[in-house]
């Protein structure tokens, strides 16, 4: 299937990398108030999910929409990528989910965690980062050379990592939630390869 790109209502929302990132043929899902994103991006939401204790209900859009109750366990945005995955999505975007309340950015990390725990390929993009999780296997990041890279465990005491093309290099190396050692890392390669050997990671590209 295609990709389903989720935007959520985050106050830091950027609309030109909505608009860069963003292929016509996407799934457009808005979290709550980012169906206002989407609009000003140009892109017509495909469905529009939340409870809207923070924004008006969008009346007069013509889409699919599911209104939430606000007591509710789910996030508006775990809400979307729950419905999204059972609709047999397997890749995600996600924009409009940092900044503002710190809660709400936190739990959207949990969000990728979530994800990945289920072989879904996801990532979330704000004005400067691209920040994804992995809980398993490789990923190999092209074309970011000069890019700062950070990556620490999540969602676990400590993971175990290879890094190839790095400025700081590693092999089997041990990373552990208390201690920083992942942080502003340079990618030094055209092709630049992560290798998850224990744990679960949290990784942002600068």
């Amino acid at each position: 299937m295609n990709r389903c790109i989720i935007i959520g209502a985050s106050p830091e929302c950027n609309i030109n990398i909505i608009s860069e990132k963003v292929n016509q043929d996407d799934c457009i899902v808005c979290a709550d108030g980012g169906y206002k994103y989407a609009m000003s991006a140009g892109i017509k939401p495909d469905i529009i999910i939340g409870d809207f204790d923070s924004s008006e209900f969008p009346e007069n859009l013509e889409c699919e929409k599911i209104k939430l109750p606000v007591h509710k366990d789910d996030t508006d945005t775990m809400y979307c990528v729950r419905e999204c995955i059972d609709r047999g999505y397997r890749e995600f975007l996600l924009f409009g989910m940092t900044g503002g309340r710190t809660d709400h950015t936190y739990a959207n990390f949990c969000t990728l965690l979530y994800l990945s725990q289920r072989d879904i390929k996801a990532s979330l993009f704000d004005s400067e980062n691209e920040i994804f999780v992995m809980t398993s296997g490789k990923r190999v990041i092209e074309n970011k050379k000069e890019h700062i890279f950070s990556i620490f465990p999540f969602g676990c005491e400590k993971c175990t990592v290879s890094l190839d093309g790095f400025e700081y290099g590693l092999e089997n190396g041990i990373l552990n939630a208390e201690f920083p050692l992942g942080v502003s890392n340079v990618i030094k390669s055209d092709e630049a390869k992560i290798t998850l050997h224990e744990g679960s990671a949290i990784c942002m590209l600068r």
